[in-house]
C-alpha cells in the first residue's frame, strides 16, 4: 500500500460501487448486450464492453456505439430495464468487503456510496446482498442530486453533516479521483477494480493512498 499522508479522523467515508464494493461487471455486460438486442446495435469488442465500467452510461454508449440524441438516450434506458429487472443479481462481493464495513460502523463512522450507476439498480444491490443497513446514504445518477460525480459526492457531505477536510472518497477510477479533487475531499486508489491497474496509473492523480485490496484500505481507515 503506498501512502502519500495518514488521517485517522475522517467521519464520512464514502465508496463507489462498480470495481470498489463489488465486480458488476458480468451485469453490466448483459446491460449492454440486452441493449444491442433490443436496438439492433452492432458488435463491440469485448474490451469496448468493459470501457463502460466506471465512466457514465451516456458517455460510453456514445463513444462505442457513435449515439446521441433520441438513440442515446434509448439505450441508456434499455441498459438499466436490463440491471433492474436481472443486472443487479449478477454481481460478486470482493472479498473482506462486509468487514470492513462493519469495522467502519463499529467506530462510529458515516458510511455513504456514490455512483454513477442507477440509484434503484444500487438500492436492489445494497437489498439482494444484506448490505442496505451498512451505509448511511446512497445516491445514484437518477436521484434528485445532480449526475456528475463531484456533486454526488457534495450531496453526500450535505446529508452527513460532515465537513470537507472529513471525508474521503474510496474508488478505482480516474472518475472518482477527479470527482473527488472537484468535490475537494481526499481520495483513496484501488488497484483491485476496473480502472487503475497499477500504483503507476493510480498515483497520476492526487490520492492520499494506493490499497491493492479491502484489507489494505481497512489497515489505513482503521488502525
Amino acid at each position: 500500500m503506498k501512502r502519500r499522508h495518514r488521517m485517522n479522523n475522517y467521519k464520512l467515508i464514502i465508496f463507489d460501487l462498480d470495481g470498489t464494493l463489488a465486480d458488476t461487471s458480468p451485469g453490466i455486460l448483459n446491460s449492454i448486450r440486452y441493449a444491442q438486442k433490443m436496438m439492433h446495435l452492432p458488435e463491440i469488442t469485448l474490451e469496448q464492453m468493459y470501457s463502460h465500467v466506471g465512466p457514465p452510461m451516456d458517455e460510453s454508449y456514445a463513444r462505442n456505439f457513435g449515439l446521441s440524441g433520441d438513440r442515446l438516450r434509448q439505450a441508456v434506458e434499455y441498459h438499466k430495464e436490463y440491471a433492474v429487472k436481472q443486472g443487479y443479481k449478477e454481481i460478486e462481493l470482493y472479498p473482506h468487503i462486509t468487514d470492513l464495513l462493519d469495522k467502519l460502523k463499529a467506530q462510529g463512522k458515516h458510511t455513504a456510496v456514490a455512483t454513477l450507476k442507477a440509484h434503484q439498480t444500487a438500492v436492489k444491490i445494497f437489498d439482494t446482498f444484506g448490505l442496505s443497513d451498512k451505509f448511511d446514504i446512497v445516491t445514484g445518477v437518477d436521484t434528485k442530486a445532480p449526475k456528475t460525480k463531484a456533486q454526488l459526492l457534495e450531496y453526500c457531505l450535505e446529508k452527513s453533516g460532515c465537513d470537507k477536510s472529513q471525508a474521503v472518497l474510496i474508488g478505482d477510477s480516474k472518475y472518482d479521483a477527479i470527482g473527488a479533487k472537484e468535490a475537494g475531499i481526499d481520495f483513496i486508489a484501488v488497484t483491485y477494480g476496473f480502472g487503475f491497474k497499477t500504483e503507476e496509473d493510480a498515483k497520476e492523480f492526487p490520492c492520499c493512498a494506493v490499497c491493492e485490496d479491502v484489507m489494505q484500505i481497512e489497515k489505513f481507515l482503521c488502525e
